[in-house]
């Protein structure tokens, strides 16, 4: 976490029927670094379902627990988060949408090197700052993470090892 922050960011994913993408995204960041506030949510989300079982067994395999997570529906002060991580373009662009207020805050998970390297470009600005600009970059084509459900272990394992890259440039962007 940057030393200029006043408080440890809080971290929200964002998927379409949250049972694969953002619940893996959320729970492995949670694992890498406990001390952070993470949430998922979804789109058009599958409501109390439990985390999809191959996503699970990667984020097991991971270091990470799906134990007790429920699927849930995107509400606005959801997006109170000072971060905001969709899977694909079509995602963000529905939050940016539905939610503008929150549009200096969201952003495409595949992108995140852009804002690691705004970081490192400018490491006394507060994180708030360099989100803030990053959600104003577009994202590179091909930044979207697939979506594995009902698509069987390879796509899970692919999806699982996109967001893996991912989250460990993020918990290094987050950790002290």
């Amino acid at each position: 976490m940057s030393t200029h922050s006043p408080a440890p960011l809080s971290v929200l994913f964002v998927c379409t029927g949250n049972v694969c993408r953002s619940p893996f995204a959320e729970r492995l960041l949670a694992a890498r670094l406990p001390g952070v506030r993470t949430a998922s949510r979804g789109i058009a989300a599958l409501d109390g379902q439990p985390m999809e079982a191959l996503m699970a067994a990667e984020l097991g395999e991971r270091g990470g627990d799906a134990e007790g997570f429920r699927a849930a529906t995107v509400t606005a002060p959801d997006l109170d988060a000072d971060l905001v991580l969709t899977m694909s373009q079509r995602q963000r662009m529905h939050l940016l949408d539905e939610f503008p207020h929150a549009v200096r805050r969201i952003g495409l998970l595949g992108s995140l090197p852009q804002l690691v390297r705004l970081a490192q470009e400018s490491p006394e600005r507060p994180l708030r700052e360099h989100v803030a600009a990053w959600s104003r970059i577009p994202a590179p084509r091909g930044a979207d993470i697939p979506d594995p459900y009902r698509r069987g272990p390879e796509a899970a394992a692919h999806a699982a090892r996109l967001i893996d890259t991912q989250i460990d440039a993020l918990a290094g962007l987050l950790s002290p």
